[in-house]
């Protein structure tokens, strides 16, 4: 299963964005079904069975879901016209000696093709430098969104985004997040970070996968920070 999965938290009032990853290799209990990877959860039962999961192994309540499959996602990026990805030159060299491309290192203005390549690499290091990658792409969507658009033009153009993805929001909350929210992320500070933390896991083998085997204590102690203050 490829399922990738960041949790964004808006807080309203310190207007602070936090992007979580969630490491698809965390071993955890999946309601229903024995001890799995994190991610077989939504490859079993969807969006409601990796709610569930998140809420039992993390006391996360996720309140919408949206997912976006690789095609979706490259669209995206181009309807904002690219984004600017600060690249290392392996990261430019990897790309380039796979797709021909020129670019260097430092700051790359990236279309949709690029920015998802980009966003998949996983061979220069790990998956915590390939989830790392994709936050730093919706980071600059976002940065990207609030440069271009107001209340009144990014309503329309969400609800268009919004058709090509799989989400549990109806029309009518689509509207709601986007008046309330969109003038906080005019204003907002964008913080990134991933579960596990490198101090809060172990690396186990078991029934026969290599996955990630959280602290849950530690683990659930710094989402309450970071996310609750």
């Amino acid at each position: 299963n490829k399922t990738r999965m960041i949790l964004c938290t808006v807080n309203t009032q310190t207007y602070e964005i936090t992007m979580t990853s969630i490491l698809r290799d965390l071993y955890v209990q999946i309601p229903g079904y024995q001890s799995n990877r994190v991610n077989a959860s939504y490859a079993f039962g969807g969006i409601s069975l990796l709610n569930q999961t998140l809420e039992k192994n993390f006391y996360i309540h996720v309140d919408a879901n949206v997912v976006v499959d690789f095609t979706s996602f490259a669209y995206v990026v181009d309807v904002f016209g690219g984004v600017e990805i600060k690249l290392t030159q392996a990261e430019a060299n990897h790309r380039n000696s796979g797709y021909g491309w020129n670019l260097t290192a430092g700051y790359n203005w990236l279309d949709g093709e690029q920015a998802l390549a980009y966003s998949r690499i996983r061979a220069l290091d790990s998956d915590f430098g390939r989830t790392e990658r994709q936050r730093n792409v919706l980071e600059a969507m976002i940065r990207r969104a609030t440069a271009l658009l107001d209340v009144n033009s990014a309503v329309p153009l969400v609800k268009d985004i919004l058709r090509l993805v799989t989400t549990d929001l109806s029309d009518a909350e689509i509207l709601g997040y986007v008046t309330r929210l969109f003038p906080v992320l005019l204003n907002s500070t964008i913080k990134t970070q991933s579960i596990p933390q490198m101090d809060a896991y172990q690396d186990a083998y078991i029934d026969e996968m290599m996955v990630l085997l959280p602290d849950l204590g530690k683990t659930r102690q710094f989402l309450r920070d970071t996310l609750l203050g």
